[in-house]
């Protein structure tokens, strides 16, 4: 269910040292592109603290950072839009699998998900009910608390023949504080936000039908509690930072918004782009990037780490060959900056 780890939504960044309020206007907006990246074996000791007055520095990173970029997109523009009806928005970081949310005065909501997240196909998993993100106004000591469910039925020839169908059930209840308010540095730049503490208590139920008799049985039950930060400010989208933790407590991965501009004392020379287009694609890769960055040389990796290209950049806006790659999962690279495509 990889694109759970996305619940953990917040939203960006401020001009101004102090407490903050958020409210719909800081969400996302359909057609806003959201550069992220993500260390994925952060070695930074914790959270930091909580209360007023905080000052947090995660710019220490180890040596597995990867591009995880974010697109905001219309739901009528997704291949299952139709069964997210409530939504106004969705967006996605594979052009693939799909979040779907709703932002109105009140609150911002997610209603679910859609993509072959099981390697079983296309599942649209919609939230019953709906999961809230955020209340608004979003200020310093607020908290709520929500729930939501998962009842999804998959195939189950793809884990073993012998099977007909899955079914797998997640009913989770999400207590949601504003802890702590303050200024943040990332590897990106520094900014004045709100802390989101977040706990999640779970429990996931696996039943398996055979295809004979086919009776459903269950096969596996599982509780747990997760705990994860997020850091939020004005006028931005998706959180400025997140951690999520390991089964032993421990931070595991630290991700970061990279938008142009929106800092504390930020300048967007200092920021290195990296976006290419369309994703998919089957014939002409178009890569964005730098002026500083002409001339320099980038590489095509495949899904195994090895490099199946290489070449010079030339210009900022450069078109790249692609047709002679076998289709499948990709990343671009230019220095330690990456960004991961498919190709038809």
């Amino acid at each position: 269910m990889k694109l759970l780890l996305l619940l953990p939504i917040a939203f960006v960044s401020p001009l101004l040292w102090g407490q903050i309020s958020l409210d719909q206007t800081d969400m996302p907006s359909v057609g806003d592109y959201i550069p992220r990246k993500s260390d994925t074996m952060t070695v930074l000791p914790g959270p930091g603290g909580s209360g007023p007055n905080q000052v947090w520095n995660f710019t220490t990173l180890s040596n597995y950072v990867i591009t995880e970029n974010t697109t905001v997109v219309s739901v009528a523009s997704t291949p299952n839009g139709n069964q997210f009806g409530s939504s106004n928005m969705a967006m996605t970081n594979d052009n693939a699998s799909y979040l779907y949310f709703n932002k109105n005065a009140q609150s911002f909501s997610t209603q679910g998900f859609s993509g072959d997240l099981l390697g079983t196909g296309v599942i649209n998993a919609v939230f019953n009910p709906d999961l809230t993100l955020h209340q608004f106004p979003r200020t310093f000591g607020s908290s709520f608390s929500d729930t939501y469910v998962i009842d999804i039925i998959v195939p189950g020839a793809a884990i073993n023949p012998l099977v007909s169908q899955i079914r797998f059930k997640r009913s989770s209840m999400v207590h949601d504080t504003t802890d702590a308010w303050g200024k943040i540095t990332t590897p990106h730049g520094t900014y004045d936000v709100l802390r989101i503490h977040t706990t999640e208590t779970f429990t996931d139920s696996i039943w398996a039908q055979p295809i004979f008799p086919p009776t459903w049985s269950l096969v596996s039950t599982n509780s747990d509690l997760t705990n994860s930060y997020s850091w939020v400010g004005k006028g931005g989208k998706l959180a400025i930072a997140e951690m999520s933790f390991d089964t032993l407590g421990l931070p595991k991965i630290f991700k970061w918004t990279e938008l142009p501009g929106i800092g504390v004392g930020l300048e967007e020379s200092s920021v290195d782009i990296l976006e290419i287009y369309p994703n998919p694609c089957e014939t002409v890769l178009t890569m964005r990037t730098q002026e500083k960055k002409v001339g320099s040389e980038f590489s095509i990796m495949n899904a195994l780490g090895k490099i199946v290209s290489t070449g010079v950049i030339t210009e900022v806006n450069q078109s790249i060959n692609i047709a002679h790659l076998a289709p499948g999962s990709y990343a671009l690279c230019v220095g330690e900056n990456h960004q991961r495509f498919i190709k038809l």
